[in-house]
């Protein structure tokens, strides 16, 4: 009797690691050639390096802050639907407390239809 094994190709769990360190690699490569051939005062190889890479520094601390601004405006406007929420509740009370009295009242005033204090009693 013959068994044939299939296994999927064992794959590495540290790609994903790769990727962004490539990715930062070329971009800042990239910078450094648009700064060493578009530098207005001609920049030296070295500088241009630097100034590419400070660049996309700067492009990924600007991100970095953008996603923190997001956040912290995300939580604050939860905050501020939370104080809205709560603004809204507390003028319904207090253009309704005036309405559900004036109904209480009624309810509490209106008389009984026997003139017996104690209707159980008859029972």
């Amino acid at each position: 009797m013959a068994t044939t094994e299939y296994r999927e190709p064992a794959r590495s769990s540290a790609a994903w690691l790769y990727v962004p360190v490539i990715l930062v690699l070329f971009l800042g490569g990239a910078l450094s050639v648009g700064a060493y051939f578009y530098g207005e005062p001609q920049l030296t190889v070295a500088e241009s390096l630097v100034a590419g890479f400070g660049g996309l520094a700067g492009i990924i601390i600007g991100l970095l802050g953008a996603v923190f601004g997001v956040i912290v405006g995300l939580i604050g406007a939860l905050i501020g639907v939370v104080a809205a929420g709560g603004a809204v509740a507390m003028t319904l009370f207090i253009l309704a407390s005036p309405v559900l009295a004036i109904v209480l009242i009624a309810l509490l005033m209106r008389r009984s239809k026997s003139d017996c204090p104690d209707p159980a009693a008859h029972e």
